[in-house]
């Protein structure tokens, strides 16, 4: 009985996993003379002028120079005494 329909159910499944009937002709977009002619760009130039950003980004930058290298520091610190404990010569005074 156990074995009927477990064959059952695999027809069943194989019958349902049937191809999709492809498209007899697959639409293509179409295109205007001025699309063609024109370069598909994204974004903008990109300026070498530091000068010529925006202010935003300069005020958003320009302030975090201290916090950066804060943080470097104490990056660098946690970094070494990380690798201080990985020493096993240094027993720590015990």
């Amino acid at each position: 009985m156990g074995k009927l329909l477990t064959a059952l159910l695999l027809c069943a499944g194989l019958a349902a996993c049937k191809k999709a009937k492809q498209p007899e002709q697959v639409p293509q977009p179409k295109m205007d003379e001025t699309q063609a002619a024109a370069p598909a760009v994204s974004t903008a130039a990109v300026q070498q002028n530091p000068l010529a950003a925006p202010g935003n980004y300069l005020k958003s930058t320009v302030g975090q120079i201290d916090k950066a290298k804060a943080a470097k520091v104490l990056y660098e610190d946690a970094a070494k005494k990380s690798m201080q404990s990985l020493d096993l010569n240094d027993t720590g005074g015990n």
